[in-house]
This record gives C-alpha cells, structure tokens and sequence, in this order.
C-alpha cells in the first residue's frame, strides 16, 4: 500500500464545526420555513449543499435570503469553530513530505473557502472539492474521484479521511484507501459499521500510516 496523497473531510475532520453548523441551521429554518429539526435530522440531511438540503424546507423565493443568513451567522461566530488539536502539525508534516492534500467536502464551495481562511488552513491543500463541483454528492463517489483526477492520483494511492459514515461509502466506492476519524465523529456506531480500513484516534495517526 503506497498512500501518495491524503483527502480530507472538512466539518468534524479538520474543524470542530457541527455545533455552529446546527445553530445556524437551526435558526435559519425556523426563520425562512418555520421549521424545528433536531440535532439528529440536520445531521442526516448532510451530504449534499446546504442550499439543497434548505431548498427542501424553505420556499425558492426565500433560498437566498435564507442562505445569506446562514453564511452571516458563521461570519459572526467564527471565533467558536475550532480546528482539531494535532490537526494544524499533521498538515504542516504532510506539506514537509511534499504529500499533497485535498478537500472533498459535502458543505457548499463558498462557505467551505471561506472557513479554511478564517480557520488559516488555506494553505495546506492544494485541491478543494466540494458537492457543487460533482454531479452526486457524498455518499456517491463523485467527489473522491474528482479530487483524485485533480490531484493526479489514483484513488488507491490516496488515503481518504472523514467522520461520516458516508465519507467511508463514497470513498470505498471511489477505490480510496478509508479512514475514519474518530475524534469528530457524530455517530460511531455507524462510522465503524462501514468498515473503514483504518480507524484513527487522532490525527496524528494520518502520519503513522504514511510513514510505516
């Protein structure tokens, strides 16, 4: 096994986002579609952008206010999205061993761009992929592949590290070497039932694999 490139989920494997993510949901569905989900329900919708998963509950006359005002409560509330602990050194290490790193994320391009430069991780990668940019998002495989063919790898020289248990599916169906991030996950049980080929405990792990 040759791991020549390393792919990244970004909410909940680089960045401690979903509490924000819910309030923000949260907020703007009551507000633009009269609405409650529970933290559950907002969980399970992810996958696709959010003006998709907002266009099921809220009128398309009132998406883009809807959406505007779920960008502004992150533009405010940055300060409380963390970025993982380990993560921000195993990027730098990744960046030393001239092994490149992408994004495929389920969250829309804007916002997802928007967060790695709050967040000062811009830098680190050199392709960013989100489910705007492939016609079927996670947990289809679209996505991993289209990363892969940008990074110019194969997928079964690329390690794929998400929390979801849909991050696993769509990678296993790109051909992707799996790896489920344990510090962020929302929902273990599901996560370990799709049988990633790694479990991390901490992102430190990411090295380990690489350097064995």
């Amino acid at each position: 096994m040759e791991i020549k490139g390393v792919i990244f989920d970004l909410d909940g494997t680089l960045i401690d986002s979903y509490p924000l993510t819910t309030l923000a949901f949260k907020e703007v569905l009551k507000k633009w579609g009269n609405i409650e989900l529970t933290e559950d329900e907002i969980y399970l919708s992810f996958g696709p952008p959010e003006k998709v998963i907002f266009k099921r509950f809220v009128g398309e006359d009132k998406l883009e206010e809807c959406y505007l005002d779920y960008v502004k409560i992150f533009e405010k509330n940055s300060k409380d999205i963390k970025v993982f602990k380990g993560v921000r050194e195993v990027l730098e290490e990744l960046k030393r061993l001239e092994i490149p790193s992408g994004i495929f994320t389920g969250r829309g391009r804007e916002l997802s761009i928007k967060l790695l430069q709050l967040k000062e991780l811009s830098q680190f990668f050199k392709e960013i992929v989100s489910s705007e940019d492939v016609p079927n998002p996670k947990p289809h495989p679209d996505g991993v592949e289209e990363i892969c063919r940008r990074l110019g790898l194969k997928p079964s020289n690329c390690l794929h590290v998400g929390d979801s248990f849909m991050d696993i599916r769509a990678g296993k169906g790109a051909g992707a070497i799996t790896a489920g991030a344990l510090w962020g996950t929302r929902n273990l049980e599901k996560l370990i039932k799709e049988e990633p080929f790694f479990l991390l405990n901490s992102p430190e792990d990411i090295l380990m694999i690489i350097k064995k």
